[in-house]
């Protein structure tokens, strides 16, 4: 992602510093949301030959859901793969038509996405303690809405904050991720049972995710108007 030099919030050195630290969790962070997807489909895939695997009672609720879930999980794979290319300025200034094209099939799987994952947050089973439902229904509107103005903004030309809508709705999506990795990596090892992580993460994870993409887009923008058109 390139560093816009205007601001001076921040040190360069430091920013670049933050950028390539950020760098590598979106990567990693997208190469979960791909890996997870993609075992959710083949769940899908194998309830709807007949072939129902026998799981545990979590993931139970994605074979009993196989059509729900396969819009999920096959956005989400493109979400993933295609998402990170989205902010690489190399690939944005040296092959504009490759970003367009790429965008064009980015943002409605991201809109998919979001609202699959609001047709199953009201449709599945609440797991653990009933705010939860209203978390992730909030979670999915929030990136239905995000994608979808970041697509009125690029409309108008107003490529700036397109851009910082666009980080909030990839951050929203990703956030799926990070809840994973602090309730497997850091929870789990800790001794909290499956239940109480996924208590705790659902309240704490989209702020992370949401939380960093701020911090960045505010020490990278620029000091005119962030809606002037490029």
């Amino acid at each position: 992602m390139k560093i816009i030099t205007d601001s001076k919030r921040l040190p360069r050195p430091f920013l670049m510093v933050i950028a390539t630290i950020g760098w590598a969790l979106v990567l990693h962070l997208s190469w979960r949301v791909l890996t997870d997807s993609w075992d959710r489909a083949e769940f899908a895939l194998d309830a709807l030959a007949g072939q129902i695997p026998e799981l545990d009672p979590f993931n139970d609720r994605y074979t009993a859901h196989p059509y729900q879930t396969l819009a999920h999980t096959v956005a989400g794979v493109v979400f993933a793969v295609l998402g990170p290319l989205q902010f690489m300025s190399p690939i944005r200034r040296r092959f504009p038509l490759a970003h367009r094209i790429s965008g064009r099939i980015f943002l409605p799987f991201g809109i998919i996405s979001g609202v699959a994952a609001l047709i199953m947050g009201l449709s599945f089973p609440v797991w653990g303690f009933g705010y939860n439902q209203v978390i992730t229904t909030a979670w999915s509107a929030f990136m239905i809405f995000a994608f979808i103005y970041a697509y009125m903004l690029v409309r108008n030309r107003k490529f700036l904050l397109h851009r910082e809508w666009m980080m909030r709705g990839f951050a929203t999506g990703l956030a799926v991720s990070v809840f994973r990795a602090i309730s497997e990596e850091i929870l789990e090892p800790l001794g909290y049972n499956f239940d109480d992580r996924w208590t705790i993460v659902m309240l704490i994870s989209l702020p992370i995710t949401l939380g960093a993409t701020e911090f960045w887009i505010r020490v990278t923008r620029l000091r005119k108007s962030v809606g002037a058109s490029v």
